[in-house]
């Protein structure tokens, strides 16, 4: 029976994490995963090389020297067992999952903000305080798009929440109760 990407990325990422954790490695593992993910994001081919059968052995083992050269050792371990598993194609999945853990762990909430201009970075800061607050996060990542057609206001969307305080929303449903 073989397994999904998701349930693959979720035993890995629960495993490497538990382990990091346990070892007091977490912040520095997760530095490192993130530019492990990085590589394989810059380098979409990379996965499919490192699983391809047709490679001769010796072949793929030399194109996953570089990335334990300067890895620590639990990182090291990681990757040369996704390797040993013929999991290769699940690591950006696996720090993903990763990340979303340790995001959970830390309280960090990413969202995406669209206004109708550009934000100054007080507004930003400002923004991502009251947004914390209001979902009890520790720390807020926002990402900002400019959308003229908002008019006016913010839009923040963050995983399954939507915080509407356009003019755009406003002036629709304006119109609504005067046309019902």
């Amino acid at each position: 029976m073989s397994l999904n990407r998701a349930t693959v990325a979720k035993r890995y990422a629960k495993a490497l994490y538990e382990l990091l954790s346990e070892k007091d490695q977490l912040e520095s593992g997760f530095t490192e995963l993130k530019e492990l993910r990085s590589i394989f994001q810059d380098n979409p081919q990379l996965s499919t090389l490192l699983s391809d059968a047709s490679l001769q052995v010796a072949e793929r083992e030399a194109l996953v020297q570089p990335l334990l050269k300067d890895a620590s050792p639990y990182i090291k371990n990681f990757v040369q067992m996704v390797y040993d598993y013929g999991r290769m194609e699940n690591v950006v999945d696996i720090v993903d999952q990763f990340q979303a853990m340790y995001d959970e762990a830390n309280h960090t909430v990413y969202a995406e903000v669209t206004t109708a201009v550009p934000l100054t970075d007080d507004q930003k800061t400002q923004i991502e305080t009251s947004y914390a607050k209001r979902v009890g996060a520790d720390k807020v990542i926002l990402t900002s798009q400019v959308d003229p057609s908002v008019i006016g206001g913010v839009i923040v969307k963050a995983a399954d929440t939507v915080l509407d305080g356009s003019l755009r929303t406003k002036i629709n449903r304006l119109r609504q109760q005067l046309l019902a």
